[in-house]
């Protein structure tokens, strides 16, 4: 008995099959008409990929071809090169891909002309499905493609977006997506048709199980990595589960601990409670000592067990801080660290030093501190600030409307530096034999030759070479010129240029004043411990009234290397105006000439230079800054903290000394308690608790209803 053949399909709710059927010709044209559009952005965009430079040269300053003074024009650019790479590949991917979805649609247009109808309604719609499903499988798999090559190449706007808040980055991560989806979308409706033929045909029954499963896939994956990419960039990457809940150590830290010259010693007296703040002071030692390799050995004493009596009264006897320690009941309890073989070498704290004036836990910071000076040396470097010139005060008193680095000073002195005025005004100044470093710090009078010839003998006594830190700030004399104070001369000998010149910078959103700068470190210094130092905190800092310094390569075994530099559109004054909103105003009317006299320009002007032996990586011989308000009391004062350049100043000097940044930390920051305590009745949100999840509840069932129906049209 022969089997009866399926029913012919029909064309019921296909307008667009039916269409092509009936009016092939105007079918064709209007893909060919389509394809043609496409041509033509192919060969638009392909002209803009290959006269875009692969790698651009770096561009010309503009001070004299567009408006200096456009706000607009003020954001920091990515480099030339990598600008002009991206831009060539954005272009070539987009012509290849206009080019492959021309061909596409092209070829379902010649087909169309070309090819005969095929003999009766039924194959003719068969036809015509088959065409929308070759036609707009292969477009969409062409979006699919594009869009995702494209979400890549403009991935860092995705870290602007979530990690910056650039919101208006969000443009070019919802483009791909919305591509990808489109595509995904037209691989769907390009499906429904061919349904039809699912019985009738292995082929096209093939085909649409096979997209089908490609879609399925490809929404699988975009919806993966959307979820993966939010989740990476919006969580932590480590986890850490003490028992305080944020604790854990820092890198520096880590460093510090395997690279010990001298075993230390912890012998830690802590109250037996519970209380977080005790056990963090424990989880911290615990921590150094699984960190060290064995340099840094601990052990929990109590006053209590039996056992450790004998050994807790012989260190009272022998450290009496560490007696006193004990016995004082609101210090809560005391560490003894020591050093040395004969453990000679020592230092006591108290629970209430793992604390700040906020009671914030800077514990490690601390440890940091204490076991580097430890395993390092018992005697304190000595740094002396010049007196006798009018330079900032570091003995007197710090009060308002006063020259003084006190506080500079005292921040110094807590990291192990012994930190002492010399006066060099005297008619035979000398330089003592202990000077480790030399500051001078502003001076507004010009030194005498006397001075100028002991610091000169100072920085070449060959048995111990001298280390130089000048901070010079930028004052004018009555006249309104830069003072000189005598020292251009010595600066010169070590390949420094001290500039005449004073620094402005234009404002902008960044920084919209005129006597700051924004600053930066130069990439000559990369290798640099000051950089590496100071760029784990901050990656810029503000100089205000800043002068320029420039290296210079005059005298043979010293090298210069730029430090810091500008950031943004800067100018620069020979004399210091009166009113430097008016001299702004002056110079926005200006002429190009004039722009170019006074070098308005986005180029970076070097403000800080140092000065090595030998090589970039030599031994550290001088440092130059062009400001020096950044070191002052009044400048910690108005931030009512003390500043990142007191750890610039710290790190230089350490560096000088041939240490790597022991004496002052950075990029270990202390750890704030917080607590979390349920909100108030009045100030909950009740309309979103319950609309949200019936909302939620609603996008479940219609996903659920979606998935159901397109089972069913299976």
């Amino acid at each position: 008995m022969e089997s009866t053949p399926p029913p012919p399909t029909s064309a019921a709710g296909e307008p667009l099959v039916e269409y092509i059927r009936t009016q092939r010709q105007n079918a064709a044209y209007a893909l060919l008409g389509v394809a043609g559009l496409l041509l033509a952005l192919t060969v638009f965009l392909g002209i803009k990929a290959f006269r875009a430079p692969a790698t651009a040269e770096k561009p010309a300053d503009k001070p004299l071809t567009e408006n200096p003074f456009d706000r607009s024009k003020l954001e920091p650019t990515k480099p030339a090169a990598e600008t002009g790479n991206v831009q060539r590949a954005q272009y070539m991917f987009g012509w290849v891909g206009s080019l492959l979805a021309a061909l596409v649609v092209g070829s379902g247009g010649v087909w169309l002309l070309a090819g005969l109808p095929a003999a009766g309604d039924d194959k003719q719609r068969a036809e015509s499905r088959v065409l929308l499903l070759a036609v707009g499988g292969l477009l969409g798999a062409v979006l699919i493609i594009f869009g995702m090559v494209y979400f890549y190449l403009w991935s860092d706007s995705l870290s602007k977006w979530i990690d910056r808040r650039e919101l208006k980055e969000a443009r070019w991560v919802i483009i791909p997506l919305l591509i990808i989806l489109s595509g995904a979308g037209l691989v769907f409706a390009a499906i429904q048709p061919a349904r039809a033929e699912e019985r009738n045909n292995s082929f096209i029954r093939r085909l649409v199980y096979g997209s089908n499963f490609g879609l399925t896939a490809l929404l699988l994956l975009v919806a993966l990595v959307v979820v993966n990419v939010l989740i990476a960039r919006e969580v932590p990457n480590k986890l850490d589960t003490t028992a305080s809940g944020f604790y854990s150590l820092s890198e520096n830290t880590r460093n510090l601990l395997t690279r010990l010259e001298q075993s230390v010693s912890a012998y830690a007296v802590i109250p037996a409670s519970s209380e977080r703040e005790f056990n963090d002071i424990r989880q911290l030692l615990t921590a150094y000592q699984e960190s060290s390799d064995g340099k840094f050995k601990l052990r929990f004493l109590s006053q209590v067990a039996s056992a450790d009596r004998v050994e807790l009264a012989g260190y009272r006897s022998k450290y009496p801080q560490f007696n006193r320690a004990l016995e004082d009941r609101t210090a809560g309890g005391a560490i003894l660290l020591t050093a040395g073989e004969d453990e000679k070498r020592h230092v006591v704290l108290t629970s209430q030093d793992f604390f700040n004036e906020s009671r914030e836990f800077a514990g490690e910071a601390r440890l940091f501190k204490e076991v580097s000076f430890l395993a390092d040396s018992q005697t304190k470097p000595v740094v002396y600030f010049t007196q006798g010139h009018d330079e900032l005060d570091v003995m007197g008193a710090s009060a308002p409307g006063t020259r003084s680095a006190t506080r500079l000073k005292d921040f110094l002195e807590k990291y192990y530096l012994d930190v002492r005025a010399l006066p060099l005004s005297d008619e035979k100044p000398e330089i003592p034999a202990d000077a480790d470093v030399i500051v001078i710090a502003e001076p507004r009078g010009a030194f005498s030759n006397a001075a100028v010839s002991a610091l000169r003998t100072y920085m070449a006594n060959p048995a111990k070479k001298g280390k130089l830190i000048f901070l010079s700030g930028a004052v004018a004399d009555p006249k309104g010129k830069m003072i000189r104070t005598g020292l251009e001369p010595l600066l010169g000998e070590l390949n420094v240029q001290l500039g005449n010149q004073f620094v402005f910078n234009i404002p902008d959103e960044l920084l919209p004043t005129f006597n700051a700068t924004v600053v930066m470190f130069h990439k000559e210094a990369l290798e640099n411990p000051i950089l590496q130092s100071i760029i784990t905190v901050r990656e810029s800092l503000e100089f205000y009234q800043p002068r320029l310094v420039e290296p210079a390569t005059t005298v043979p075994g010293l090298h210069a290397t730029p430090l810091l530099v500008t950031v943004g559109r800067t100018w620069l004054e020979d004399e210091r105006p009166a009113d430097i909103s008016v001299a702004f105003e002056e110079l926005r009317r200006a002429s190009p000439e004039v722009h170019r006299q006074k070098q308005l320009t986005r180029a970076s002007k070097p403000v800080a230079v140092i000065v090595s032996e030998g090589g970039r990586g030599g031994a550290g011989r001088a440092a130059v800054f062009g400001n020096s308000l950044f070191v002052t009391d009044e400048f910690a004062r108005q931030l009512k903290r003390n500043p990142i350049s007191f750890d610039l100043i710290g790190v230089t000097v350490d560096w000088l000394r041939g240490k790597q940044a022991s004496a002052v930390v950075a990029g270990i920051e202390a750890k704030k308690y917080t607590e979390y305590t349920f909100p108030a009745p009045a100030a909950v949100d009740f309309t979103r608790l319950i609309w949200l999840p019936l909302g939620l509840a609603l996008l479940t069932v219609i996903g659920l209803g979606a998935g159901v129906w397109v089972i069913r049209r299976r």
